[in-house]
């Protein structure tokens, strides 16, 4: 697939690809399935936020899906680990997946920024703090 199709011709390829169907990538990417059925048939757009989360849950590279263009991450999709503490207050909180690799994100771009060196593991009550800090730019991932 080449960079004459479309975003949306190209999501549905790669779902495809992967043997997802709809409704699991939808719900793995915290959107309805009949946004993404529009996004894939090119009668609705898609935020870039919403794009990254779909992309995540394909492993396939914004490059590709934006573009056209090749990426070694299209020959596999990548795993993201979650931390369990991560993971056991995401399911206490009801959080969908998108939300909660936004939240792991975030840990990670703050983690980036500030380079703590031998960093432990965050618990599930600091989990709990920085969701509530980031918890109203996570509730469009619901």
């Amino acid at each position: 697939m080449t960079e004459q199709f479309t975003i949306g011709e190209r999501l549905r390829y790669v779902r495809e690809q992967r043997g997802m169907t709809l409704e699991s990538l939808a719900e793995r990417a915290g959107v309805s399935k009949s946004f993404l059925w529009e996004v894939e048939r090119d009668r609705s757009g898609i935020s870039g936020e919403r794009l990254l989360s779909v992309a995540n849950v394909l492993g396939a590279s914004l490059d590709y899906i934006l573009r056209g263009q090749p990426s070694p991450e299209m020959d596999e999709p990548q795993s993201v680990e979650i931390p369990r503490e991560l993971s056991e207050f995401a399911e206490e909180q009801g959080l969908t997946y998108g939300q909660t690799l936004a939240l792991l994100e975030v840990d990670r771009s703050l983690v980036a920024r500030r380079r703590r060196t031998g960093r432990t593991p965050m618990s599930k009550q600091e989990w709990e703090r920085l969701y509530k800090g980031v918890q109203p730019f996570l509730e469009d991932r619901q």
